[in-house]
């Protein structure tokens, strides 16, 4: 499948990106891109860190569950709500009617505010930080609760770095992207 220009529409544009994660070895990149945040001095200062728990064939952080200098939160889909919730980690996880991990329903809540990280999941990015999701809007919600200053760091492979994809207003920028061979500051 050809990659599809910047002008065509974002559904064109998950599709392509779909297939060609689908070709990558997705499973390989997670511990490369563990080791090189461990060693990134944002990540090291920070003590809240919102992680993703991955889907499917998102790159997993999971080894970073396990670095206890840290305070970690992750995001539950609520049915029938459009809004993402934040809780810490440690809270305990639930698996959602569609198969991945989430907090549980009685986890405390947490305020993005205190996240001095984001490590933010997508499909693809582009080189001026436009992060392509699922299409539900989540992440466009959740991000503005951050502090200006928090870095938005886009998780993703090399190969789903892309030159320009369709931004829209209300899409929120990532300030650096993680792929498996580097670590690019946007803003």
């Amino acid at each position: 499948m050809n990659q599809p220009a910047p002008s065509d529409s974002k559904a064109q544009w998950r599709r392509w990106a779909k297939s060609r994660r689908a070709e990558l070895p997705i499973d390989a990149y997670s511990d490369l891109l563990v080791a090189q945040l461990k060693n990134w001095s944002l990540y090291r200062e920070a003590q809240h860190v919102l992680l993703y728990l991955a889907f499917g064939s998102e790159i997993d952080l999971a080894a970073l569950h396990e670095d206890g200098s840290k305070t970690f939160y992750v995001t539950r889909t609520w049915s029938g709500r459009e809004n993402l919730s934040l809780h810490p980690l440690s809270a305990g996880l639930e698996r959602h009617p569609y198969g991945y991990l989430q907090p549980s329903e009685d986890a405390p809540l947490a305020d993005a505010s205190g996240l001095e990280l984001a490590l933010v999941p997508g499909l693809c990015f582009d080189k001026r930080g436009t992060r392509l999701g699922y299409g539900k809007g989540y992440y466009d919600r959740l991000l503005p609760g951050l502090k200006a200053q928090t870095p938005r760091v886009g998780i993703t492979s090399e190969a789903l770095i892309v030159p320009a994809l369709p931004r829209e207003p209300f899409d929120i920028p990532m300030t650096h992207l993680l792929s498996e061979t580097s670590l690019y500051k946007l803003h």
